[in-house]
Order: structure tokens, then sequence, then C-alpha cells
């Protein structure tokens, strides 16, 4: 297959870390391509009431993002990449679109959602097994769902959920929440809200959608189940020759270079950066910064 692409950068993801990177490197007079294997914007996209200094509607926010990317020149390849490759005179992203030349890489794939591993989860996927309560709340207008974690996002979920459910079942695998203290003191107020600590869930049953969760052998009547026990990497598609911790997390340098000379790392996919939005945005911004200190440097070379 031959390259059908050739920019100075190519930005594997389209989340918060990836379009900052994007900006960033745009902004320094770098072509820059990018891709993205599901939506842009990431996770946040799921995220209707952004908590932190970064406020407003995650959906919006990623629109303005993009538009902002686009606006500098950057270009959209509209693909998945599956493989880089390192070639003599610089690297090679490889996507289900084709090939796509680059002087340097940045990795900001992100990370998904982890499963729970259970029974009857990857079968009821978008049949009652969701991730995203506030796209998916009012499906469930008046019927009851259980939601897993102990997390921010677990509990913000579940007050959303709660706006639309008849009753949420909480359950958390401790005996305490690892949540910010407003989100422990809004969900000990709703009633709708009836929590599980030291529990877990089994199996997901059902028939053609989710009937019930099994918690701790008991079987609980519900028609949704919303996991958020935590993030994955998505790294897996690179190569052996890009250092990893025992996560899947990408190991890089404090300029964010990763084992791989040319192909650095940004956000939830690199060990080291931290877990909210304001720090993904901020890893992608350096890992801009240090793109665009080698290119340019290069070029005056």
């Amino acid at each position: 297959m031959s390259d059908t692409t050739s920019h100075d950068v190519v930005v594997i993801g389209a989340g918060a870390a990836g379009l900052s990177a994007a900006k960033g490197t745009l902004r320094a007079g770098l072509s820059t391509g990018w891709l993205e294997a599901r939506m842009f914007g990431g996770l946040v996209l799921n995220v209707n009431e952004l908590d932190g200094s970064i406020r407003g509607s995650g959906a919006e926010l990623a629109s303005i993002w993009l538009s902002e990317v686009a606006d500098l020149g950057g270009d959209n390849l509209e693909g998945e990449a599956s493989g880089v490759e390192r070639r003599d005179d610089g690297l090679v992203v490889i996507s289900d679109v084709g090939r796509h030349r680059a002087r340097a890489v940045i990795v900001a794939s992100g990370a998904t959602l982890k499963p729970l591993g259970i029974p009857g989860e990857a079968e009821f996927e978008h049949r009652g097994v969701s991730h995203c309560a506030d796209c998916d709340g009012p499906m469930f207008q008046g019927q009851d769902v259980t939601v897993v974690g102990g997390g921010d996002s677990a509990l913000q979920s579940a007050l959303v959920l709660s706006r639309f459910c008849r009753k949420v079942y909480l359950v958390h695998r401790g005996s305490s929440f690892r949540a910010q203290p407003h989100w422990l003191d809004a969900v000990s107020r709703t009633a709708a809200i009836d929590i599980r600590y030291n529990s877990e869930v089994g199996e997901v049953l059902g028939t053609e959608g989710v009937e019930g969760v099994r918690v701790n052998g008991e079987v609980i009547a519900c028609t949704g189940l919303f996991p958020f026990v935590g993030l994955q990497p998505a790294s897996s598609f690179l190569p052996v020759g890009i250092e990893r911790d025992g996560r899947g997390a990408i190991l890089t340098s404090a300029d964010r270079e990763t084992t791989l000379a040319g192909v650095f790392a940004a956000g939830a996919v690199r060990a080291g950066c931290g877990g909210s939005l304001e720090d993904a945005v901020a890893d992608g911004e350096a890992a801009a910064s240090a793109v665009a200190t080698r290119l340019l440097a290069g070029r005056r070379d």
C-alpha cells in the first residue's frame, strides 16, 4: 500500500489531549492531520456537566475544540490507526484508509471504559448495557437501573439517571466511595438512589434486553446496567518498540517522547498523566510544544 497523505505531524486521537496537541502544532506552523477511531471529543462527550476548572457541556466543548482545529487548517484523515512504523526518513501511521507519512507522531488515543468481564455484559451491549447516562438516561424513564462503580463517573451518572428512573441501584465492591465529597453528599441526599456497598455484579440477566443483574447472589430486577469501574489505555495497536507499563499505559520521557524516536504520547494513554480533563489538555499542549521544538529546530538546521 502506498502512502496516501503526508504531514509534519499526525495525531492519533481526537479527544481532549489530541485536539489540544493538534491546536498546538498547527499554531506552530506545522501541517497536522489527525485520526480518530470513534467520535471526536473522546470520553468527554459522555459528560453533560463538566466538573472542574473547565466547565460546561462536554459535547459543546468538544465541538468548539474541533472547530478551532479545523479553522487552523488541520486535516481530518477520517480513519482508525492500526499501527506505527519507523522509516529512515520519518514515520508512517497505518490506518484503515491508508498510510500517513509524518515527521512526528503524537499518540493521544486516550482510554476506554473497562468492562466488568461478566456473563451477559457483552451480549447486552446497546440492549440495556450502556456507558453514557447523559445520552441514554431518557430511554429508562420510570424504570429501574443499576450503576456499578465508586468514583466520580459512577456517582455522577447515578445522579443523572435518578432524574429519569424510578430507582437507581448504585453497586460498589468497596465499603466507601472514592468520589469527591460533593458527589457523595448529593448521592446520599437522593432518595431514588439505593446504595449497595461491599457488593459485586456477577451476571447480567435477560432475553431480548437486560432484565436484571445478579449482585452477591441476589437477583435485582432492572432494565439497564451502567458500568463505571475505571479506564484502560487504548494502546494495543502500537508496536512492541513503544514501551508500556503493566496497565498498558505508554512510558515517556519528560518531554512526552516514547521509546520509539519521533513518537510522542499525551493524555490518558500516557503513564503519569493525571485523570482530569485539565490534565489531558495540558498534556496535549506539552507534547505539541516538544514536537514543535524538535521539528522547527530541524528546519533551521
